[in-house]
C-alpha cells in the first residue's frame, strides 16, 4: 500500500522511537477525522504496524500507542515527530456544583494511595463494614443508579439479583472495556484515580457476598492496566483488600485481566467468556451473569464509571444523590468531548441538563467549521444533528426521541464532514469488529460495507440488511450499529449516493 505524501517522515518516526513489536495506531471515529488515517498507511520496514479502533485519547487525536505503552498524541504523531504523552489528564470541567466522577480528577491525579486517602477514598467501604450487606445493596437500589456503560440498568437491581443467589462463589468485576471511539472516562478513571474504582468494586463485593474482584482493562489501556495494578498493591499493604479488609473480617482481592482487543468484549457476556480463555463472543441468556457468570458462578459486571459513583452514593446517602439528575435518570453522566471540539476533555453534567449546554461547552470545533451533528454514544450510539440538541441527558427523554446515551462520548461532526468516508469508516468498524457468533450481524455488517463500498445507490438493499441486523441480532452491537448509519443516510444519503 502506497502511504501519503509525508510517509517518510512517519517511517522515520516508526524507526526513531525504535519500536519493536506491535505499535498501534488508532482508526477509531476521532482519530479517523483527526488524520490518523495517514499514520495507517504509512509503510515501514521498522516496525508491526496495528491499526485499533481505540486508545482512548480521543481528547488528543490522533493517537500511537508505543510498545512500551507511551501514547503519541495530537500534531506530534500526525506530523510523525516522536512528541508523546506521558499520562497527562485531560481537560476536565463540572457542571454540577457537587461533583461525583471528577470529583477528585478536577483537582489532579490521585493515583497514589496517599493522595487518594487524604481525598476521602476508602473511608466509604469502612463505614459500610460497620453495616449489613443488605443495607449497601438497598442504598443503592434507593438511589436510583443505573448503569453508565450504555444499557442504564439499574445497578442495586443487578446487586439484589446477584445477592439472592445461594452460595459463597462469586464474583465482583469491573468492565474497563471501554471501547466506543470517543469516548475515554474509563480509561482516565483507571490511570488517575484508580482507588476509587476499587473501593467501588469492593463495595459491590460486600453487597453481592463476593470475596473475589476483577477489573478488565481494555488491552489499548496499558498505562491504565498499570495503575490500577500499583494501586492494588498499594491497597492490599495498607489492608484494604486482603483476607480481612480494614480488620473487619470480610475478605475481598483484586486481580487486572487484560483484554483481547476485540470490542464485543464490552459487552458483560463477551467478556467474561474472554476472561475464561474462550472466543470473546456473547452468550445466549438465559442464564444471566448475575446468575451463571464467570466459571459459573454468580457474577456482577459493573462498568467502571458506575462503580466510581458508588462510594458517593453510600457516603451522601440515597436521597441526596437523587436531588441530583431526574426522577428517571438521577446522578451526573460524564461526557467525553473529542478533539474536533475548541474545548476537548470530560464534562460531569447533571442528568436533565439539555446536550445542547454540553456541546456549547465545547466552544464550537476546533478549526473553527459550523458544527452540524455530534456522535453520541460510538458507533452503537447516535448521530445527533443540531436541531435535536435541546434533548435533555436522560434516557426516557431520549429513548423518547431515538437517541442513544451510550457511553457519552461526543465527537464533533462539522458541516464540511466527508460524509460517505464517515459512512464506510463506521461500516468497516461492524464488519471488522462483530463477534461473529450471530449471522445477522456477521453477515449483515460485511454486505453493507461492500454495497457503499461498491458504489451506485444501494439505499432500498441496505434498509433490508439493517432491519435484518436489528431485528436478529444476538446482542446490542448487531441491533444498534445500524442506527447511526441509517441517520446519517437520512440526511446525506443524496449527497453520499450522488452518481
Amino acid at each position: 500500500m502506497s502511504g501519503p505524501a509525508d510517509a517518510p517522515a512517519v517511517d522515520s518516526f516508526f524507526a526513531d522511537a525504535g519500536w519493536g513489536g506491535s505499535t498501534r495506531v488508532c482508526r477509531g471515529t476521532s482519530c479517523h477525522l483527526r488524520g490518523g488515517a495517514a499514520l495507517v498507511a504509512a509503510p515501514t520496514d521498522a516496525a508491526t504496524v496495528r491499526a485499533v479502533h481505540c486508545l482512548g485519547y480521543c481528547d488528543r487525536s490522533p493517537a500511537v500507542l508505543l510498545p512500551d505503552g507511551r501514547v503519541a498524541v495530537g500534531a506530534a504523531a500526525a506530523r510523525g515527530e516522536p512528541g508523546r504523552d506521558d499520562g497527562a489528564l485531560p481537560d476536565v470541567r463540572c457542571r454540577v456544583a457537587e461533583p461525583v466522577v471528577l470529583a477528585r480528577l478536577r483537582d489532579g491525579d490521585h493515583s497514589e494511595l496517599a493522595r487518594a486517602e487524604a481525598a476521602g477514598v476508602w473511608q466509604t467501604l469502612r463505614a459500610a463494614l460497620g453495616d449489613t450487606p443488605e443495607a449497601v445493596a438497598s442504598e443503592v437500589e434507593r438511589a436510583g443508579e443505573r448503569g453508565r456503560g450504555g444499557s442504564g440498568y439499574s445497578t442495586g437491581a443487578k446487586w439484589r439479583a446477584c445477592a439472592a443467589q445461594p452460595g459463597s462463589d462469586k464474583w465482583a468485576v469491573a468492565n474497563g472495556d471501554e471501547g466506543d471511539p470517543g469516548s475515554f472516562v474509563d480509561r482516565v478513571l483507571m490511570q488517575h484515580d484508580p482507588h476509587a474504582v476499587l473501593e467501588g468494586l469492593a463495595l459491590c463485593g460486600y453487597a453481592i457476598g463476593a470475596s473475589r474482584g476483577l477489573v478488565y482493562v481494555r488491552g489499548e489501556y496499558p498505562v491504565a492496566a498499570a495503575s490500577l495494578e500499583r494501586a492494588i498493591a498499594q491497597a492490599r499493604e495498607a489492608g484494604w483488600l486482603g483476607p480481612s479488609v480494614a480488620s473487619s473480617g470480610f475478605a475481598f482481592d483484586v486481580d487486572v485481566v487484560h483484554g483481547r482487543g476485540s470490542y464485543v468484549c464490552g459487552e458483560e457476556t463477551a467478556l467474561l467468556n474472554a476472561v475464561e480463555g474462550q472466543r470473546g463472543e456473547v452468550r445466549l441468556r438465559p442464564p444471566y451473569p448475575v446468575e451463571r457468570g464467570l466459571h459459573g458462578a454468580p457474577t456482577v459486571v459493573n462498568n467502571v464509571e458506575t462503580l466510581v459513583n458508588v462510594p458517593a452514593i453510600l457516603a451522601r446517602g440515597a436521597r441526596a444523590y437523587r436531588r441530583l439528575g431526574t426522577e428517571g435518570s438521577p446522578g451526573t453522566k460524564a461526557l467525553c468531548l473529542n478533539a474536533g471540539f475548541a474545548r476537548p476533555g470530560i464534562v460531569e453534567a447533571p442528568f436533565g441538563e439539555s446536550l445542547g449546554h454540553v456541546i456549547e461547552d465545547g466552544g464550537g470545533t476546533v478549526d473553527g467549521a459550523a458544527l452540524e451533528a455530534v456522535l453520541l454514544g460510538g458507533p452503537m450510539g447516535s448521530i445527533v444533528f443540531d436541531e435535536a440538541w435541546d434533548v435533555p441527558i436522560d434516557y426516557e427523554a431520549m429513548g423518547a426521541r431515538g437517541i442513544q446515551l451510550g457511553h457519552g462520548g461526543m465527537v464533533a461532526l462539522p458541516a464540511d464532514t466527508d460524509w460517505r468516508a464517515l459512512l464506510l469508516h463506521w461500516l468497516d468498524f461492524a464488519r471488522r469488529e462483530s463477534c461473529g457468533r450471530c449471522v445477522p450481524c456477521r453477515l449483515g455488517s460485511q454486505r453493507a460495507h461492500a454495497l457503499v463500498r461498491d458504489g451506485g445507490d444501494p439505499r432500498e438493499r441496505l434498509a433490508s440488511v439493517f432491519d435484518a441486523m436489528e431485528r436478529g441480532s444476538l446482542c446490542a452491537f448487531g441491533r444498534l450499529a445500524p442506527g447511526p448509519v441509517r441517520a446519517l443516510i437520512a440526511r446525506h444519503g443524496s449527497r453520499i449516493f450522488a452518481s
